[in-house]
């Protein structure tokens, strides 16, 4: 499958590639990047390169996955955003991180309303749901400017999280 590159208004979302890995391991070395994440100390080199492969993989066996996040003034890879269908619960998250430098600039809602934009018109998904601990309230207000609903907190990756839903007529 080739993966699709996404233009937003500000944004491309691109397929990751190997290159990509020394600016995401660079990102995912932010303090307090991951302080909402399930494990919040850095990833090694060797986890990020696992990431970019899953991801890749997952546009293979699934038709959807993460792309990486560019801003094109100057080609500078910003973090991720996407879908990854998480096999323990058969549902579809979407997804972002994106470099503190970024943050406030609404990128995070502009990707993530691309994402979910392809997930309904390009995958027939016919739902998707958004996961954020419960004191990240910047990435809550971006699921909720995107048109998702909180519809309960349940435990996903060994912690309780609040969990958002978008159906596709909604969308």
């Amino acid at each position: 499958m080739d993966i699709p590159t996404l233009r937003t208004s500000r944004l491309l979302l691109r397929p990751w590639m190997p290159e990509d890995a020394d600016r995401l391991l660079a990102i995912l070395q932010e303090t307090d990047i991951l302080r909402y994440f399930p494990c919040t100390a850095s990833w090694p080199r060797e986890k990020v390169d696992w990431y970019i492969a899953h991801h890749l993989s997952h546009w293979q066996e699934r038709g959807f996955g993460h792309w990486a996040v560019v801003t094109p003034a100057d080609g500078q890879v910003v973090g991720w955003n996407g879908l990854e269908f998480l096999p323990e619960t058969g549902e579809t998250e979407v997804a972002y991180l994106l470099c503190c430098e970024v943050w406030g600039h609404g990128y995070a809602t502009e990707a993530a309303q691309a994402a979910l934009h392809f997930g309904f018109t390009n995958c027939s998904l016919d739902k998707i749901i958004g996961l954020t601990h419960p004191e990240n309230t910047a990435s809550q207000r971006v699921l909720e400017k995107c048109g998702m609903s909180l519809i309960d907190r349940q435990v996903y990756f060994g912690m309780t999280l609040c969990r958002y839903r978008v159906e596709r007529e909604e969308h």
